[in-house]
């Protein structure tokens, strides 16, 4: 811990040398400083301003059935900028989270600056003015339109501040060395294409597809509190995809991906070349796997399982700025203190681990869009209830930011969650895992119960106008036979049911722990998200079967 405090003073000081180096930190802060100048000449002169630039370079190598479809580049320079107006009591934030109108089809308006800062800075400066200026007639219409609604009294309305005091960092990374920014595209291509190849060679699949992404982002943040932040971020994920079909027409895909924080820490061919051929034989299997009918009874869900059920079902009720509006159902806020999970359950949120027992980690990051340091935040203890996941807008008992503040490139921020940890303090190994759930299902008097191995992800309702409900979609399912038969793939199921039921039913953890890595969308947009999760032993989860195939079969075998 001392090493890393040091290590934080050190780049502190660099970055009072190095940052005159950088003319896109020097350009912000000369056109922040400007702009906040004459706006405070106005009716409603803000009280603080930011402007975030996220610098995107993403690589995209995309292989079907053995043969490169595509390899594209795309280079982006994307200007966000935050206007607030009125007092950090009561702002032109208090009714949305959002600085400019969003349009319901196509999201927040995106705006690009010019890719040549040297021959490009006066077209730079001119963009910056007209999207400042949009935003903050869309402040003023916001402030007007929550100061009408000021009088109107909500019983047990949030009455904390819509923006709250935070350290404002300086932080300087150099940008990246162009060693690190290069990719083999040749190289790339032929190694995509012989893992999609590999598959094509079984019969059964339909389709093959691989994919590398390699995403380089340099974000910057200034405020008007004194904010100077220049971070990179690098993300290379290699997923493969294949899909094949029932006789009833039913698509069955299975997929697999490897994060890495660039390309060459991906794993080798070889390793990857093994996981493909298991994944063949494994759509062979699903192929002519039964159909599942609904089902109500225990099941157990595997680390990735597990993992995906608590980011949808537990993350997003955990994610503090929602709660403050009425129209958030507010599952968990009035619960501090209180259990809200199985006592031998812990969970915390932690954007500052890289790597878990070597595997690097997709949720890592050093400060958030709102210009905060991130922060371990113990959420669950023991079953109970202490955090949620902060930004700086405040929340009843939660003053402060934790550094949880996200957004896609152009969205405004909002909490989100990170790498988000669950872990047992009463371990049972697999076989315990496995004999509880047969006796669960005997005492229900049950045939079977069920193993879900992978999912693919889900989707859960938060608000009140609609159900506060969750589907998680598995795509690699087995029974397990109470009478020792062995265990059977099935197919076309989907989990369903209401969080605070379904979390009441979770009874044990245990078994080897699991990294599934993703993209989250939410309402500020796609952020990458890692969950890590032990198996899981539910007393009772709720099946439904997934919508009937509207896919004609095909008369003729693949050639």
């Amino acid at each position: 811990m001392k090493l890393k405090g040091l290590l934080v003073i050190i780049l502190g000081f660099m970055s009072l040398q190095l940052s005159a180096q950088d003319k896109m930190l020097d350009l912000l802060k000369g056109e922040l400083k400007s702009q906040m100048t004459i706006l405070q000449k106005g009716e409603y002169p803000p009280y603080y301003m930011n402007y975030r630039v996220i610098d995107n370079y993403t690589r995209t190598i995309r292989s079907a059935m053995g043969a490169t479809i595509s390899s594209d580049q795309e280079k982006q320079i994307i200007f966000v900028p935050q206007i607030r107006i009125g007092s950090p009591e009561f702002d032109n934030f208090h009714e949305s989270q959002n600085g400019v109108a969003i349009n319901r089809f196509s999201g927040a308006p995106t705006i690009l600056l010019p890719a040549d800062l040297q021959n490009g800075l006066e077209a730079m400066r001119e963009i910056m003015k007209e999207e400042v200026n949009t935003r903050y007639r869309f402040a003023v219409t916001s402030l007007e339109r929550a100061n009408a609604k000021k009088g109107v009294q909500i019983e047990n309305e949030d009455q904390s501040p819509d923006f709250t005091k935070a350290k404002a960092e300086k932080y300087f990374e150099p940008a990246l060395k162009k060693d690190k920014v290069d990719l083999d595209t040749k190289a790339w291509e032929a190694q995509l294409n012989k893992f999609s190849a590999l598959l094509t060679e079984n019969k059964d699949i339909i389709s093959a597809n691989t994919t590398l992404t390699y995403r380089i982002w340099r974000k910057y943040f200034v405020s008007s509190e004194g904010a100077e932040i220049a971070e990179n971020r690098t993300y290379a994920i290699l997923s493969v995809r294949a899909t094949t079909m029932a006789d009833d027409g039913m698509e069955l895909p299975l997929n697999t991906s490897y994060f890495a924080y660039f390309p060459d820490e991906l794993p080798s061919a070889e390793v990857i070349m093994n996981d493909l051929k298991k994944l063949s034989s494994k759509l062979s299997e699903l192929k002519v796997a039964p159909l599942v009918q609904p089902y109500t009874g225990p099941a157990l869900l595997s680390g990735s399982a597990s993992g995906v059920f608590f980011h949808e079902i537990f993350g997003h009720r955990i994610e503090g700025q929602k709660m403050k509006s009425e129209r958030d159902g507010q599952t968990f806020k009035n619960m501090v203190g209180e259990n809200v999970l199985p006592a031998a359950l812990s969970v915390y949120c932690d954007p500052t681990m890289k790597k878990y027992h070597g595997s690097a980690l997709n949720g890592y990051y050093i400060f958030d869009d709102q210009g905060v340091r991130g922060e371990r935040v113990d959420v669950v203890k023991d079953g109970i209830l202490k955090n949620f996941l902060m930004t700086r807008t405040g929340l009843d008992g939660f003053p402060k930011s934790n550094g949880h503040s996200r957004a896609e490139f152009e969205y405004d921020p909002t909490s989100r969650q990170s790498n988000l940890i669950v872990e047992t303090n009463n371990y049972k190994t697999d076989a315990q895992l496995r004999q509880l759930l047969i006796d669960e299902a005997k005492r229900q008097e049950k045939e079977y119960g069920y193993f879900f191995k992978t999912v693919t992800g889900g989707f859960t309702q938060t608000g009140r106008t609609g159900a506060n409900s969750f589907n998680v979609t598995p795509l690699e399912v087995y029974r397990i036979y109470v009478d020792g038969r062995a265990d059977e793939l099935v197919r076309g199921v989907d989990m369903i049911g209401t969080p605070l039921s379904m979390f009441s039913n979770i009874e044990y953890a245990g078994g080897e722990f699991e990294i599934f890595t993703g993209t989250c969308g939410a309402s500020s947009g796609n952020v990458p998200v890692t969950a890590i999760s032990p198996t899981i032993f539910v007393n009772k989860v709720e099946l439904q079967k997934k919508a009937k195939p509207t896919v004609t079969p095909a008369l003729l075998p693949r050639p």
